[in-house]
């Protein structure tokens, strides 16, 4: 029978946390040309102009219920980390002071995201190993559905405060 340690989940969870943070951070350092910066910049804003907080949910929740395949789920998370880092550092490049990049993980939203996110990850690499094993599976199967909505809940509330921010007055619009 398998026995659900929570102490280890939670050691997975930071683990998982931490290399989406040093794969955004790799993401940040790498700069682009000005013409490919605009082009992605513009490409991003694209995709924003009509969002709300449901498009953020749903954006943010199918980029995590790709992170929880197993194995495959930690190349998409780390990659979805480093694509979320140049994202960042193309957007505020121009602006007249620079953003710490970590700072945006200092917001709610940002907590509750990288939260998701590391459950998501760890749990693909949880399932991964059980699956080789092949142990466990079933019971696995159910903390991930379980975990699922937990991601579910969080996102669902990070995107409705995400996006109150966005539209606050006076805060930056990435919508012009």
């Amino acid at each position: 029978m398998y026995k659900y340690n929570f102490k280890k989940r939670t050691l997975y969870l930071g683990l998982g946390i931490f290399l989406f943070l040093i794969f955004f951070l790799i993401g940040t350092s790498v700069s682009f040309d000005k013409s490919t910066s605009a082009l992605l910049k513009e490409q991003f804003q694209k995709k924003i102009k009509s969002i709300d907080n449901i498009g953020i949910f749903i954006n943010n929740f199918l980029i995590s219920i790709l992170m929880f395949i197993p194995g495959v789920g930690i190349a998409f998370g780390l990659f979805s980390g480093f694509s979320t880092g140049n994202i960042f550092m193309i957007i505020t490049q121009d602006l007249p002071i620079q953003i710490p990049p970590l700072l945006v993980f200092l917001t709610i939203f940002g907590i509750m995201e990288l939260i998701s996110y590391g459950i998501a990850i760890s749990r693909s690499y949880l399932l991964l190993i059980h699956i080789l094993k092949r142990k466990d599976i079933k019971e696995n199967l159910i903390h991930t559905s379980f975990e699922i909505g937990i991601v579910a809940i969080i996102l669902f509330f990070s995107a409705i405060i995400e996006w109150d921010l966005i539209r606050q007055p006076g805060n930056m619009n990435l919508l012009k």
